[in-house]
């Protein structure tokens, strides 16, 4: 049981590096095209691109989401990446707006698969504190993706042109496959999930999710805000080029995959609750940093610390939804996080396009700062009600065990 566990692990971890390396290539190039002026002209562009791809994947995970059980786990996610590889090589051939948009709906239909699918199956496979840990290794391996894709994307596309990291990484993808499904061989130990063969309930996955909905709407602000427009802050505002922009932007995910590594641990040591206060502190203070200073040290030290508590939130939060709703429905409150991720990223990305073409680049992350602290108060209220009424209140991880599920 432990050896299909790690299978498991290391299959979804697999799977997360390209899928999160997939997804920043093309943002990482946003400083170049809108320099060049072909293919982006305005920092709005930007935002029509994320507008209508992430509503692809608004309106497909939900289905994704409703249909995906035990059985299927390891197939989804293999055709998530095929179709994904095989966007990232039609963009290289893109020649006109529209058809960049095109192949960016592609990228995004076969990237809306893993976190419904890849974070259920971890869920679904572990308990407790392990749960925790799993869930920090899964979101470290992520991290480590867009880390490297940011680092080489900005030294290739400095080099040898735009197209090249797209083909690159359209390629490792197939490879991924390739990989994932040697990985995943004998995951599946009955016909399906026995936890899973209920029918799903929407409305009580909904509910079950209520209270953490201002964090993970900030989870997808903050990652759409900085995937999209961190990029032209520093090569715009502060001059830095394009492969010194991967590398501040590559320490920014460094910080984040080394801190979720080691999240099971904090999670034993501070709590769940006491974890996130830290980090929306901490995000609080630096995008304010960020979007008011001047100083290049300053910003790629606000961007490091920035990425260490940004991070950290997202398997903080995921273990506390995976170990609140009920079985039966956690692929679906999955599907829901990630819309909600979605639908964040997608308003505030498309409106920073329009906001720093208005007032500048520097505008998205000022924002964000005060959205951070709105949700930080959120939070010391809503710990502060589970204190009082803690039979209602989501409870620590225990090491505790149960059934694997797939």
């Amino acid at each position: 049981m432990e050896r299909i566990k790690r299978r498991v692990l290391a299959t979804a971890s697999l799977y997360h590096v390209f899928n999160d390396a997939s997804v920043v290539t093309l943002p990482t190039l946003f400083p170049i095209l809108h320099t060049e002026g072909t293919l982006i002209k305005r920092y709005s562009d930007i935002g029509t691109i994320i507008l209508i791809g992430l509503t692809v994947a608004i309106v497909l995970q939900p289905l994704i989401g409703h249909s995906a059980k035990g059985r299927h786990f390891r197939r989804l996610l293999a055709l998530g990446a095929l179709i994904a590889g095989t966007s990232l090589l039609l963009m290289t051939r893109a020649n006109s707006f529209t058809t960049l948009i095109l192949f960016f709906i592609g990228l995004r239909i076969g990237t809306s698969i893993y976190h419904p699918v890849g974070t259920s199956w971890i869920s679904s496979t572990f308990s407790g504190c392990s749960l925790d840990r799993a869930m920090g290794i899964q979101s470290a391996f992520g991290n480590i993706g867009v880390f490297v894709s940011f680092t080489t994307t900005g030294i290739l596309a400095q080099h040898f042109g735009w197209r090249v990291p797209l083909f690159l990484w359209g390629s490792l993808n197939f490879a991924a496959v390739a990989g994932g499904l040697i990985l995943s061989r004998g995951t599946i130990t009955r016909p399906a999930g026995r936890c899973e063969e209920k029918a799903v309930s929407w409305r009580k996955t909904f509910r079950s999710i209520t209270v953490f909905i201002p964090m993970i709407l900030l989870g997808g602000i903050a990652w759409g805000i900085t995937l999209n427009y961190a990029p032209s802050l520093l090569n715009h505002r502060f001059g830095i080029t394009i492969s010194q922009t991967g590398i501040v932007l590559g320490s920014w995910i460094a910080s984040g995959a080394v801190v979720t590594i080691f999240y099971g641990r904090i999670s034993r040591l501070l709590g769940r609750m006491r974890t996130l206060a830290i980090a929306y502190a901490i995000i609080t203070i630096t995008t304010f940093a960020l979007g008011a200073g001047s100083s290049i040290p300053l910003v790629v030290a606000a961007f490091i610390m920035f990425g260490t508590a940004m991070f950290i939130t997202f398997p903080a939060v995921l273990s506390f939804i995976g170990s609140t709703v009920e079985p039966e429905n956690r692929t679906a409150a999955f599907s829901l996080v990630s819309n909600l991720m979605i639908i964040g990223n997608v308003v505030f990305a498309f409106a920073s396009g329009l906001l720093s073409d208005r007032f500048g680049i520097q505008i998205p992350f000022l924002l964000l700062g005060f959205i951070a602290l709105s949700v930080f108060c959120y939070l010391l209220y809503t710990a502060a009600r589970w204190r009082r009424h803690p039979e209602g209140s989501v409870t620590e991880p225990r090491d505790t065990s149960r059934p694997v599920t797939d």
